[in-house]
């Protein structure tokens, strides 16, 4: 079976992953309409990071924040028993997310994190996409966005892009901010949503030729 017919029997899928404040919920929104995808958000928001780091503020250190982060399984089912090993924990993580990821590929869609980007970069008609943005323009983006002031936004944007950093390299041993699985990188806070938006469908439609 040749390339070309795989990649046209395969479902398309377009992975994002931001730093925080490029508005990728935005712009997965529009992509979603133009090519009549659903879109699979991400696993936590902004407010459950928040609200997980405000329950540690007492530590007083950063560090000490990411040290205490409980993994996906933990966060979701709220589980804190004891005899449940921190590698235990990293394990069942990582094979449900890995198993939501694939169910998700499978539909087609635009996936919202998740290590999308690592757990399918082989995997035929699919666009891989990071959008990246000055620390500034991310921060105002921010507080326009999700109607916040911008002095919130600023606590929260260390403390957000490094739990899905940390998370990811605890889980998957890979660091989501790096290029090495993506097709394009976009400075979003140079473009509104709806050109960040045209840009990725022009190219999963390119790519799927």
């Amino acid at each position: 079976m040749s390339t070309d017919a795989i990649t046209s029997s395969a479902p398309r899928v377009i992975t994002l992953w931001e730093l925080y404040g490029c508005g990728m919920e935005q712009v997965a929104a529009r992509v979603a309409e133009d090519l009549g995808l659903p879109v699979h958000g991400q696993a936590f928001s902004s407010e459950q990071i928040e609200e997980s780091a405000a329950r540690r503020e007492k530590q007083g250190l950063l560090s000490r924040f990411l040290d205490s982060l409980p993994p996906v399984a933990t966060l979701t089912t709220g589980a804190g028993d004891a005899a449940v090993t921190k590698a235990q924990a990293v394990e069942e993580t990582a094979r449900q997310v890995t198993a939501e990821v694939s169910g998700f590929a499978e539909e087609g869609g635009v996936i919202l994190g998740r290590n999308g980007a690592f757990l399918l970069h082989d995997r035929p008609n699919s666009l891989h996409v990071k959008l990246v943005g000055r620390l500034e323009d991310r921060v105002a983006n921010a507080a326009r966005l999700s109607g916040i002031t911008a002095e919130r936004a600023a606590r929260r944007q260390p403390i957000e892009d490094a739990y899905r950093r940390e998370l990811s390299r605890e889980v998957f041993h890979v660091d989501p901010a790096g290029d090495d699985y993506y097709d394009l990188v976009i400075d979003a806070t140079r473009f509104t949503p709806d050109q960040v938006a045209a840009i990725i469908v022009a190219a999963a439609r390119s790519r799927a030729v």
